[in-house]
């Protein structure tokens, strides 16, 4: 039983260290021509990005044989089976609700009207770049395959 929980408070430990935003671009926008146009910030949020759901479900897994572990180890007779079975429900909700948490990312809408006259709106990934960012701001929107990659201060 030690050994499942030292794995499950590891394996819980990493998931939380990787789930930062990364900064800068993606490797795929690195040595890419891009087209860059100039513009205003008319409207910058954070939003949050969805990510389908896996800390959810790896949090319910870990906080069920948590709470499994600790309510077994409560009362005795047919009061530690009721206790193993309410630990495990009750951290299986737990973990379930620490999973949404992890899986949550957030990131930046940043709506910017070109010189052009355009109006473009992107998402993307919260870094500490975006973050000195504000309405009104001049910006250059750099454009690669038809997608924003980045949006930064002129």
């Amino acid at each position: 039983m030690k050994k499942i929980l030292v794995s499950s408070i590891l394996s819980l430990t990493i998931i939380m260290s990787t789930g930062c935003a990364p900064r800068g671009y993606a490797q795929r926008d690195v040595n890419q021509a891009m087209r860059v146009e100039a513009g205003v910030i008319t409207s910058i949020k954070q939003v949050e990005i969805n990510n389908d759901g896996v800390g959810n479900g790896l949090g319910v897994v870990l906080g069920t044989v948590a709470g499994g572990v600790l309510g077994d180890k409560v009362g005795g007779g047919s009061g530690k089976a009721i206790a193993t079975v309410a630990g495990a429900v009750a951290g299986g909700v737990l973990g379930g609700m620490a999973g949404n948490n992890i899986d949550a990312r957030y990131g930046v809408e940043v709506v910017v009207k070109l010189n052009t006259g355009e109006t473009v709106g992107t998402v993307l990934p919260a870094n500490g770049a975006l973050s000195s960012l504000g309405n009104g701001q001049a910006v250059n929107v750099f454009f690669s395959g038809g997608r924003v990659t980045n949006v930064s201060p002129r």
